[in-house]
């Protein structure tokens, strides 16, 4: 009787030190990231963040095998620890425990290893046989409206307002993804879809206030892996939009800062200049470069230091951690020249160390090839400064698209800034563009004028590079900026459109002529190896005629683009002779009509050809 009154005893005590234990982990400990990692990665190094009260005072300890605490680091601010630990090739998927002490207060976390997915580590990557399609999910398709305003999260939907919240959500990316494959392209790239928890101007996704969570408007992380595993299963792949050189002001974060050096302050507020030319500029002033690298974004937008150590380990394994989480094929890092240039360059070199053959686009705003081979370089730049960077958004061939295509505008533009490709360490992995996020679309910058548009498209689909559409050009939008404008609803995505142009029915004559020509062109592309892979061979234009060859030794593809408002009956073709050569015929796979014999064309003004020649 009395061991059994021991016993219980035991039991009550021991139950009792679980739940002071868990009281004081719940009390103390507010934030662990990453909320998990995985065995067997290549780096086999990890930084915990850890984020509660005093939790400096506490003694951290791990007695697990194959995991070892290799440094417990210590910051200005006493409610933070940074947990350098080292994670044998032997250890298996599974919990392990980490020990708090501080005198008498002690408690456990059970953090968690996951097993790699094969379908990660196998990394199908982005190519040149790829088309990118570019969504804003805010402004896409609500396929869940009750989540349009959520209770975590400050600003509620307003459709009435440009600048609001829409209610686009994942959901509503899946319900039209058989529009997305009809179309024709291969690959998803939506707009940042992490918290942004603000209390206006919130959905376009470039103020994160979570890096690990996604905003319940827009869904769940499973929501975001439904996404990405339906894509994989059709063919298709996705690459995420992500942000080293700001957070948002509703970041957890900004009320307890690490250290004052997390962030780039000042004494007042201070905007950036912009200027990313200044990043790379051998003669630009320490003031112009500390603007643009260091200088806010806006008043809501905090610049992140990437100079601090522990912050650039934050970044860079947060962006492994949604590659390996959700099996990402690509990311497009948004303001690459901003941030800490040694800090990108690492991260470049991780991510290629952990996926050798995954796609990096850097977003490289600059308007003249010069500027932007700085970050398109096989070797050091003069400065000794490696980028790493296997692709830039080639803003310079966009700015030749809206010139050439404009009223009075000559396709010379597009022969001229393609020659300038000498510059570029691989200019065939520039992603290639005619609209985005961030510009008026581009049924406005050409005026209004449908044929110049699908001219563009020609251009853009068949030229050397990754090409990447915005959705909506194909149904001709046309709103200018402000960005809420150009950011605008697809319509049929709300219950309540009045019109669904996710369907035939439900575009107009213009529009649905215009999808079926992009259609045409993307649905061809997919199996055109020519274009994939082949030398890109161009003729200086005459006339305001640019002809150019996209050629392997097996396949060879002719593009014709009449840029002027003349018509060309019979266009000598003896000038390309060098590139014909061997080839007697083709089909013309805008028309299906074929071209029978190859020593004169008839090209409409305002017209293009693409020829699939055969011998």
């Amino acid at each position: 009787m009395q061991f059994l009154y021991k016993k219980i005893l035991l039991i009550i005590v021991l139950a009792a030190c679980s739940f002071f234990g868990s009281a004081q982990k719940k009390e103390i400990l507010n934030h662990i990231e990453p909320p998990f990692w995985w065995s067997g990665m290549v780096n086999s190094e990890l930084q915990l963040l850890i984020h509660g009260e005093n939790i400096a005072d506490f003694k951290v300890d791990i007695n697990h095998s194959g995991i070892t605490v290799k440094g417990i680091n210590k910051v200005e601010n006493p409610n933070y620890l940074f947990v350098d630990i080292t994670i044998s090739e032997t250890v298996k998927s599974g919990q392990f425990s980490i020990g708090f002490t501080n005198g008498n207060k002690n408690f456990s976390y059970e953090y968690e290893l996951k097993p790699r997915t094969k379908r990660v580590t196998e990394g199908q990557g982005i190519n040149n046989s790829d088309v990118i399609y570019l969504i804003t999910p805010d402004r896409f398709a609500n396929g869940d409206s009750s989540n349009d305003s959520t209770e975590d999260t400050i600003e509620k939907v307003n459709r009435k307002d440009e600048n609001g919240r829409h209610g686009g959500d994942l959901k509503g990316i899946l319900d039209h993804f058989d529009y997305i494959q009809e179309l024709g392209v291969t690959t998803l790239w939506l707009n940042p879809f992490l918290e942004n928890d603000q209390p206006a101007y919130s959905y376009h996704g470039y103020g994160i206030s979570d890096f690990y969570k996604t905003d319940s408007r827009i869904g769940s992380n499973e929501d975001f892996i439904s996404l990405v595993d339906k894509s994989h299963k059709n063919g298709m792949k996705v690459i995420m939009d992500q942000v080293f050189n700001h957070c948002g002001a509703g970041h957890w974060w900004m009320n307890d800062l690490p250290s004052k050096d997390w962030l780039n302050q000042w004494e007042t507020f201070t905007r950036s200049n912009f200027t990313n030319i200044a990043s790379s500029d051998p003669h630009a002033s320490a003031s112009d470069f500390n603007l643009l690298t260091k200088g806010w974004f806006d008043s809501n937008l905090p610049d992140l230091n990437l100079e601090n150590k522990y912050l650039e380990t934050y970044m860079i394994q947060n962006s492994i951690w949604w590659v390996e989480y959700a099996g990402l094929d690509g990311i497009r890092m948004d303001t690459y020249a901003y941030p800490n240039q040694g800090a990108m360059s690492r991260w470049m070199e991780a991510l290629t160390k952990e996926y050798p053959n995954f796609f990096m686009v850097a977003e490289t705003w600059a308007e003249r090839a010069s500027y932007l081979s700085y970050w398109n370089n096989e070797t050091a730049n003069r400065n000794g400064y490696v980028s790493n960077v296997n692709s830039v958004s080639d803003y310079p061939l966009y700015y030749s698209i809206i010139r050439a295509f404009s009223k009075d505008g000559d396709i010379y533009e597009l022969y001229e800034t393609l020659a300038e490709d000498f510059v570029y360490g691989n200019p065939n992995n520039n992603k290639v563009f005619n609209g985005n996020h961030d510009v008026d679309r581009l049924l406005a910058l050409l005026d209004g004028n449908v044929d110049k548009l699908k001219l563009s498209m020609v251009f853009t689909l068949t030229t050397r590079g990754i090409p990447q559409i915005y959705y909506g050009d194909e149904i001709l939008m046309k709103n200018k900026r402000p960005d809420g404008r150009v950011r605008e609803d697809f319509p049929g995505g709300w219950k309540e459109d009045t019109r669904n142009a996710f369907t035939k029915t439900g575009r107009t004559a213009k529009e649905d002529e215009v999808f079926e020509y992009i259609k045409t062109i993307l649905n061809w592309r997919k199996n055109a190896s020519s274009i994939h892979n082949g030398k890109l061979t161009h003729y200086k234009p005459l006339d305001n005629v640019y002809v150019y060859f996209r050629q392997t030794d097996t396949e060879n593809t002719m593009i014709m683009i009449n840029n002027s408002n003349k018509n060309h009956e019979t266009l000598d073709l003896s000038r390309f002779k060098e590139s014909l050569q061997g080839y007697s015929k083709g089909i013309n796979i805008l028309t299906g009509h074929k071209v029978e014999g190859l020593n004169t064309v008839s090209l409409p003004k305002n017209t293009a050809m693409i020829i699939e020649l055969s011998k």
